[in-house]
């Protein structure tokens, strides 16, 4: 009996022997369960609560997030959460006891409060087990520290805030130039929706994408801090637009993307359109000036006949009161007259007194430049309009825009350059010499001849329409012979200006001098007088001006009267001229000189009229 009940009692240990290593290998089973349900949670702070006993067991982890030494006194449940309100805690507990109630995984953010007083963000994942019967053994869960990864969010949010605030559209950017992530403005800017910008790439809005070059700037924005390049967007309805993207590198959800910040340029493109079309006005103006300048040096330094006008004459007198009359109109004026008259003078004085008086009077010598030369100096030129054109040149109408241009001679220009002068006085403008552009012009124009124009349109040499075009205000300036009251002041005058000259004091004028140049017919007008003064000046010793040998005999002279044609007039006094200078025309004391024209010019003449030296 007692064998039975010594079996019985051992066969009841083992049963419950068995019993118990059967529970633990199912509570081992659990752990084995519970933990590999931790690891796949979180590698973090790992805990168990144990119903049973109330006992916790904490991992180093969570050590290391409370920054406590395992030896320290362990935390408890109501460590986890540093609660800041009352209710954070009631919300908290019912969450825990919803979880046990159901059986299910609980997840809660929450603070806990450091050893030392900091505050760290963290989140607690938990889980209930049970035994065969339904009664809660355990709670099993994880704690990690999230507060880097609460800051990231915060930041990601204010990041969010931001890229909504701003006008310039932005995308995030994967490595295949996929968009990750847009602003509105994005949307806005193209046209599109956030759904739709979010299924396509760089390559749908820019028509000038390269997959090479793209990667390209992907390497080079990870190089730099950032990188900026300017192409064009397409919107959805298919218009283009200029824009400046700046590329810079972030990290969003594990991933490295390129955040690009695209600014429609538009407007500033235009600006600066503007400010370049500004400087290129101010390097015309500039140009212009600089043109301006270099001519107004050479005119400085020519020797003009006068520097004023002098006269006591009650003939010459109505002549200012006309260039008084006209100078404040835009009236075209053309004056005629003798060479040697000062036309050139009578010009300036119309310029001076008018409203252009700010802006240069640029001269042009028709009889001085050749005929191929002229419409070039005129009208200016391209770069190889000719042979010798290496850059463009700005004509003298160009640099006269609202000022006067001086057609002196006008008489000598060509006549297949008169059509395209007529077209200027006209409508204002004209086309450079090789050039397409029309250029538009604010000039008045002075014309001045000593050749007959009505007889040269008869001759076929002038045209008919331009000398009305030019004669609209006519002003004559009058021979030295027909003004001769003027012969004393006019000596007093030059005196002075070559007494400074040649360093000479010459004050005194005898009468017999004057009677003597009152008596000559002065065929070279006050050029001639000039250049007699000039020598008597040389010649004179003392203070008393000297004529010595240099006036001719007045009958050698003498102009032709009767019915002697223009031809015969010009002939006479062009002969008489070269008597005076010994058959000399080049140089200053030549007869082209005397005469106030181009030497080439004489000699033509001298040739047509049949005139040897």
């Amino acid at each position: 009996m007692s064998t039975r009940s010594n079996i019985s009692s051992s066969i009841k240990a083992l049963n419950e022997k068995l019993a118990k290593l059967e529970s633990e290998l199912l509570r081992s089973r659990k752990v084995e369960l519970m933990f590999n349900e931790a690891q796949r949670i979180s590698s973090l702070g790992v805990w168990e609560y144990d119903i049973a006993n109330d006992e916790i067991t904490w991992t180093d982890e969570v050590y290391r997030i409370y920054d406590m030494d395992p030896s320290d006194e362990k935390p408890t449940l109501d460590d986890i959460f540093h609660h800041s309100s009352k209710e954070d805690q009631e919300k908290v507990e019912q969450i825990i006891n919803n979880a046990i109630r159901n059986g299910e995984s609980y997840h809660i953010d929450g603070q806990v409060c450091t050893k030392n007083g900091e505050v760290k963000q963290v989140h607690a994942n938990g889980k209930p087990f049970f035994d065969q019967e339904g009664k809660l053994t355990h709670l099993f869960g994880t704690i990690t520290d999230i507060t880097e990864r609460k800051e990231v969010e915060d930041s990601l949010r204010f990041s969010d805030f931001t890229m909504e605030s701003i006008s310039d559209g932005i995308f995030w950017i994967d490595e295949h130039a996929n968009f990750v992530k847009v602003n509105n403005a994005a949307c806005k800017n193209l046209g599109y929706t956030r759904e739709e910008l979010l299924q396509m790439s760089g390559q749908d809005i820019n028509p000038s994408f390269n997959k090479v070059k793209s990667q390209e700037y992907w390497q080079k924005t990870a190089k730099e801090e950032a990188y900026a390049f300017r192409t064009e967007h397409t919107r959805k309805d298919g218009s283009t637009f200029p824009v400046e993207i700046t590329n810079n590198v972030i990290f969003y959800q594990g991933r490295e993307l390129r955040c690009s910040i695209v600014r429609d340029i538009t407007e500033q493109i235009r600006k600066e359109e503007e400010i370049q079309q500004a400087l290129k006005e101010v390097k015309k103006l500039k140009d212009r000036l600089q043109k301006e300048n270099t001519y107004l040096m050479q005119e400085i330094k020519l020797n003009h006949n006068f520097e004023e006008i002098v006269s006591e004459s009650p003939g010459f007198r109505q002549v200012l009161i006309n260039v008084e009359q006209v100078a404040n109109t835009d009236a075209t004026v053309l004056i005629t007259g003798e060479s040697g008259t000062g036309k050139e003078l009578l010009a300036r004085a119309v310029h001076n007194l008018s409203g252009r008086r700010s802006r240069p009077l640029v001269k042009v010598n028709c009889a001085a430049l050749p005929a191929n030369l002229i419409e070039s100096e005129l009208f200016g030129h391209e770069k190889g309009a000719f042979t010798g054109a290496i850059q463009r040149k700005i004509g003298r109408f160009e640099l006269a825009d609202k000022g006067t241009i001086f057609l002196d001679e006008i008489g000598e220009m060509p006549l297949e350059l008169q059509s395209k002068l007529l077209r200027v006085l006209q409508e204002g403008e004209f086309e450079r010499l090789g050039g397409t552009q029309t250029i538009r012009v604010n000039v008045r124009v002075i014309a001045a001849t000593n050749r007959d124009l009505p007889a040269t349109i008869t001759k076929g040499d002038f045209r008919e329409d331009l000398y009305y075009r030019l004669n609209v205000f006519p002003i004559e300036s009058l021979p030295l012979r027909d003004r001769l009251e003027d012969v004393p002041v006019l000596v007093n005058h030059f005196m002075k200006k070559f007494g400074h000259r040649l360093g000479k004091r010459i004050d005194k004028v005898p009468q017999k001098v004057i009677k003597a140049l009152k008596a000559y017919d002065w065929p070279g007008n006050i050029r001639e007088l000039e250049n007699l003064i000039e020598r008597a000046m040389i010649v004179s010793g003392g203070n008393t001006l000297e004529l010595g040998p240099w006036l001719p005999k007045t009958e050698k002279i003498k102009r032709a009267s009767g019915m002697s044609t223009l031809a015969d007039n010009e002939r006479q006094h062009i002969q008489a001229v070269l008597e005076i200078t010994n058959g000399k025309i080049r140089g200053a004391d030549g007869a082209a000189a005397m005469l106030d024209i181009n030497p080439t010019t004489l000699e033509a003449r001298m040739k047509k009229l049949g005139i040897r030296k």
